[in-house]
């Protein structure tokens, strides 16, 4: 199906909305033909966001959420829906990166992590999957990452996190098919985001995005395509698809690979604590 006929009128909901992906995809929504409810915590970034998609000012409403709050989640959801008559489609992409030895994980980390990245999702789909059953039908798209896929060291909390949103996405994928309810999960690797140099976990920071990062433009088409094909996980870009294909064909494949970063990252946390 052609992007722009799966979107066009369509209700949707994204969360993180204010930039990076989220930013991206609401933009795209917008561009083909979609009605947007863009959500954020951050009010400023959220302002600015709907000042840039102000040529679009009838079809874009923005909604001040903390996706850890579930009655505000609800209500965002709830509104949404009565607005624009149904709630076509729902992006649960608002989250958080976390990059940090394990034995420096307070459980202040945990909760944190676990409320931003994962219960925001399990409130989204809570909130969102009455309406859809009600309406016959409708799409729910949860932002996991390469993370979800295949176990990056030094992130244990964040791929926690990830590995659940996409077990989640891929079992419902499963249960729901034959209501019409439809569930995609995507899993981006190096996207070029504002979030590359925010430790939001922990004090691990790389400033600027690797060299093969893909702009969240390009990601946001690459998911689009996906949800209008109604792919179960979307990994992009190309070599993070590659290296799922490779981990699943045979884990020992990318052992190496992952050992490598492993030490790198080592040696990084050394040093700071050695700086200290």
């Amino acid at each position: 199906m052609q992007v722009a006929e799966c979107f066009r009128d369509k209700g949707c909901v994204v969360t993180g909305a204010a930039s990076g992906i989220g930013f991206a995809v609401s933009e795209a929504l917008l561009q083909a033909g979609a009605v947007v409810f863009l959500a954020d915590r951050d009010t400023k970034s959220l302002a600015s966001a709907a000042e840039r998609l102000s040529a679009h000012a009838k079809r874009v409403h923005s909604v001040s959420v903390d996706v850890t709050n579930q009655e505000q989640v609800h209500r965002l959801i709830q509104d949404a829906a009565s607005r624009h008559g149904r709630l076509d489609f729902l992006f649960n992409n608002a989250g958080i990166g976390g990059t940090l030895p394990i034995g420096e994980a307070t459980l202040e980390h945990w909760r944190r992590i676990l409320d931003i990245n994962l219960w925001s999702v399990i409130y989204g789909i809570h909130a969102a999957l009455p309406i859809m059953r009600r309406q016959g039908g409708g799409h729910i798209v949860n932002t996991a990452s390469i993370a979800g896929l295949v176990p990056i060291p030094f992130q244990a909390l964040y791929n926690t996190t990830k590995y659940a949103i996409v077990g989640l996405s891929e079992s419902l994928r499963y249960e729901l098919a034959d209501e019409g309810v439809h569930v995609s999960v995507v899993c981006p690797g190096a996207v070029a985001t504002p979030i590359w140099g925010k430790p939001l976990i922990g004090e691990f920071r790389e400033v600027k995005p690797p060299a093969d990062a893909i702009p969240a433009e390009e990601a946001a088409r690459s998911i689009l395509a996906g949800v209008a094909n109604k792919e179960g996980i979307i990994a992009l870009p190309e070599p993070t698809r590659s290296l799922w294909r490779e981990y699943c064909k045979s884990s020992e494949a990318v052992e190496s690979f992952l050992l490598d970063m492993a030490g790198q990252r080592r040696s990084i946390f050394q040093s700071k604590g050695s700086a200290s």
